[in-house]
């Protein structure tokens, strides 16, 4: 009679079972996930640092190639960079 008293016992105690087994899986993929954007942060943090690397090396072989040539050429320097100051002195003004 137990049967025919609670029809739906069957019925509630599968549903417990898949709802117990369906909240680990959504903790893995909680785990997972947060395994996952920990290593891609981490990544980008890599390659944010190799690029910032070789944006300093960069610029600073600018900076020594630069020197050079105004070493090579000191008139011709000293020449464009009164040019350049003519020019944006000029564009000043007109403001």
């Amino acid at each position: 009679m137990s049967a025919s008293k609670d029809p739906f016992a069957k019925h509630t105690a599968e549903f417990r079972e898949k709802a117990a087994t369906l909240g680990h899986d959504v903790q893995e993929l909680g785990k997972t996930t947060r395994d996952l954007a920990h290593d891609t942060v981490g990544m980008i943090r890599e390659n944010a640092s190799e690029y910032y690397q070789q944006g300093l090396k960069k610029a600073q072989s600018l900076e020594k190639d630069l020197e050079t040539k105004i070493k090579e050429n000191p008139l011709q320097a000293l020449l464009i960079a009164a040019g350049v100051g003519f020019v944006l002195g000029a564009l000043w003004k007109r403001r």
